[in-house]
């Protein structure tokens, strides 16, 4: 019997669902103190660890119950100062398939237009004709900490953004939390005072601001992770998870336990390997190419433009 170590994750919507190949896992949520609470609990009573995290296609609506879990017995995706399970799959490389799929769901990405959340119309304002993207987080985010980071790794990747693109506007995308969470971002308002920064700060979704921008800077934000997806180059100044493997230009050094890797190995990881979904209309296990045509098809209907992703 699975054994959830705060009432909130045993309540999770469809958690025997995800963890139905581990029936006798003790669960916990990432670095949260459940997730500290299972690692020591699994150890007391010799049962197998998941720390989970939502995944990278999520939900449609922000505040809908999560679609995908990633799923790891070894340790948390983002957290950069331990080993984890996604990224020994990085490590070791995929094999031919399993690299053709992981470019089956690139394509399928990016036909459909979607990201972690999807409800979000696009950024309709006008779009100068060059410039860079940089993401701001939400503050506390342990993503920052566990990825190596801080305050002061905000303050250079903006100053950095605008070194070294001296003739380029920078927008800066506001975390949606901020606007609708009460929470705050990282970049404050005294590092906002360059003439040549501008504010996203409508919670739109993504993907026209990432298909356009010249690069694309980030701490640890999944922002990073879409980037690529879009063939963007992206300068990181903390470790995500997709850092690290020669795909991004890292301000940090790269922990010894990662090397050289293709996109096609991480998104496999990320996608396949370690994630979980369920798809909306039945509650069944599904898999990442169906949990993609179904929020492109979400994305449609709302926004009344075709979806191309069906498989």
């Amino acid at each position: 019997m699975i054994l959830p170590t705060n009432r909130r994750l045993a309540k999770l919507p469809y958690l025997k669902t995800f963890l139905a190949d581990c029936p006798n896992a003790v669960v916990g949520w990432g670095r949260k103190l459940s997730g500290r609470r299972a690692e020591w609990v699994a150890r007391l009573l010799r049962r197998p660890l998941a720390l989970l995290e939502d995944g990278f296609v999520r939900s449609f609506e922000r505040g809908a119950a999560t679609r995908s879990i990633i799923v790891d017995d070894l340790g948390v995706y983002y957290d950069a100062r331990s080993r984890s399970r996604m990224e020994q799959v990085i490590a070791q490389g995929v094999g031919d398939a399993q690299a053709e799929r992981a470019r089956f769901l690139i394509a399928a990405w990016q036909a459909g237009g979607i990201s972690k959340y999807n409800h979000a119309p696009e950024y309709d304002g006008e779009l100068p004709n060059s410039y860079v993207l940089v993401a701001d987080q939400t503050y506390g985010d342990l993503s920052v900490s566990a990825g190596m980071a801080e305050q002061a790794s905000f303050e250079a990747m903006l100053q950095a953004a605008l070194d070294e693109n001296p003739n380029d506007p920078v927008l800066i995308k506001i975390h949606p939390d901020v606007l609708t969470h009460q929470t705050w971002g990282w970049i404050s308002e005294d590092m906002l005072t360059h003439p040549r920064i501008r504010i996203i700060g409508d919670g739109s979704h993504p993907v026209r601001l990432l298909k356009h921008a010249s690069a694309v800077y980030v701490v640890t934000s999944l922002i990073g992770f879409e980037a690529l997806l879009w063939n963007r180059p992206v300068r990181c100044f903390g470790m995500p998870f997709y850092a690290g493997w020669g795909l991004t230009k890292d301000a940090l050094p790269t922990p010894h336990r990662r090397g050289q890797a293709r996109l096609e190995d991480v998104v496999y990881a990320a996608f396949v390997a370690q994630a979980r979904y369920v798809d909306p209309r039945d509650g069944a296990l599904c898999q990442a190419e169906q949990a993609i045509s179904y929020m492109a098809e979400q994305r449609a209907l709302k926004f009344g433009f075709p979806a191309q992703t069906s498989v």
